[in-house]
């Protein structure tokens, strides 16, 4: 089996994928693939041979990523297992006291802006690919600092200047939250107190229409870890000119009696006559704060 990852190695995403294959039996290969769009597209085209792919979800200081949940909706491919990866992320290069610039992905400089900002405010702040390409670069020129991951900056020799200088909000430590994802809808592990994944695209736009969809959820006796909108990926007829979306995170198991009626319901009250359904099923998945 091979596990499809948004690489390079000593990522944040390298992490996580390693950790995540430690509870995966056979232990997968790990393939790195870059950008976010190959690594889903990689597991899309793996034929018959058995694969999965990890994405990012969620990151505490920078919040959704938009990008992985249309990704998993547009290829209908199916969310089966989670992870949750602490992000410590380091400080390390050459000549501290003049450096030329700080190098990193853009969501590292932005989880790390207040350091920066206090540490270096004057400081050109330049953008890689990743942070572990931010490392290289800083390596194969001896001159710059770079932020990454403790694992990134010793395999590339680069002296650490300051660790975990990543923003903190309310008193909590960065984390990011990932999704592993299959072309099969079966949970990787045991369906007790999973959380569900359900995108929703009513064909209809009036006024009250997301309490009517959260009233619906809350007579099944269901809540709510999360709700995103977003403008409808699929063509909706008769919803106006800006017709939403939501993805909803259910605390509730795919296969539980209460979730399949209010799908139904759903389905029932939102979907249009000889169209598109209004409901589809992402996936099942145990509770981000938990390792699978």
């Amino acid at each position: 089996m091979k596990l499809f990852y948004l690489g390079p190695e000593n990522t944040y995403s390298h992490s996580a994928a390693k950790k995540s294959a430690t509870a995966i039996t056979p232990p997968p290969e790990l393939v790195p693939r870059l950008p976010l769009e190959t690594v889903v597209s990689s597991l899309v085209l793996s034929g018959s041979e058995p694969a999965l792919a990890l994405v990012p979800y969620y990151n505490y200081l920078e919040g959704l990523v938009q990008e992985t949940l249309d990704l998993i909706y547009e290829n209908e491919i199916y969310i089966v297992g989670s992870q949750r990866l602490p992000v410590r992320l380091c400080l390390g290069g050459f000549s501290p006291e003049a450096p030329e610039a700080v190098y990193s992905h853009p969501k590292a400089l932005a989880q790390c802006s207040q350091y920066l900002h206090k540490h270096f405010p004057d400081i050109p702040l330049i953008t890689t690919a990743s942070t572990t390409a931010a490392a290289e670069k800083v390596a194969a020129s001896g001159s710059g600092m770079a932020i990454a991951s403790q694992a990134a900056l010793e395999t590339n020799g680069i002296p650490i200047l300051a660790e975990d200088i990543g923003n903190t909000k309310y008193g909590v430590s960065n984390f990011t939250d990932f999704f592993l994802v299959s072309k099969k809808s079966q949970p990787l592990s045991p369906p007790e107190s999973h959380l569900t994944m359900v995108a929703i695209t009513p064909h209809v736009d009036r006024i009250g229409l997301l309490q009517d969809i959260l009233l619906q959820i809350a007579y099944f006796d269901i809540n709510l870890a999360k709700i995103h909108s977003r403008p409808a990926i699929d063509r909706v007829e008769n919803a106006g000119d800006e017709p939403q979306m939501f993805y909803l995170e259910m605390v509730c198991g795919q296969n539980q009696e209460r979730f399949t009626r209010c799908v139904d319901t759903l389905q029932y009250k939102f979907s249009q006559p000889g169209g598109l359904d209004a409901v589809r099923v992402l996936g099942s998945y145990p509770p981000l704060y938990k390792s699978l």
